[in-house]
């Protein structure tokens, strides 16, 4: 079976509903997508591969009060350091519950045209959602 996540009330999401819907939602031209380690990364990977795009990757630390890392202002582990001013940028997460982990990636990306997308929760682009609680990926423990 082809099932890719569990999201609320033990709903399971296959990767082909989770590409259906980036087609359904997806449209624009954009010159890069990058994703929010660890979570945005399945999503920014389909998205580029739909849009044809080059794909990256952003790390900011987890956000939320039971993540170990959590604080107020979310610092990224490894500042961003490609030049991309005046790109449109496309900028994929797993969940935003308030946001603060793409406010504080696209404060990293200077200059850039950015368009979040999120397969559940508040951005530009939500696949799906609203939602509960976060998504439960099959490698967590």
């Amino acid at each position: 079976m082809n099932r890719v996540f569990q999201k609320q009330h033990g709903q399971v999401i296959s990767l082909d509903e989770l590409m259906a819907m980036i087609k359904t939602k997806l449209s624009g031209k954009f010159d890069i997508v990058i994703g929010i380690e660890r979570g945005g990364i399945l999503p920014a990977y389909l998205a580029s591969r739909w849009l044809d795009a080059p794909l990256s990757t952003i790390r900011i630390p987890p956000q939320g009060k039971d993540s170990p890392a959590w604080n107020e202002q979310p610092n990224p582990e490894h500042p961003w350091k490609m030049d991309i001013r005046g790109m449109r940028v496309l900028l994929a997460d797993d969940v935003a519950n308030t946001g603060a982990t793409l406010r504080r990636a696209a404060r990293e990306l200077v200059g850039a045209d950015i368009t979040s997308m999120v397969i559940s929760g508040e951005a530009d682009i939500s696949l799906f959602g609203p939602h509960e609680k976060c998504i439960r990926w099959p490698w967590y423990k």
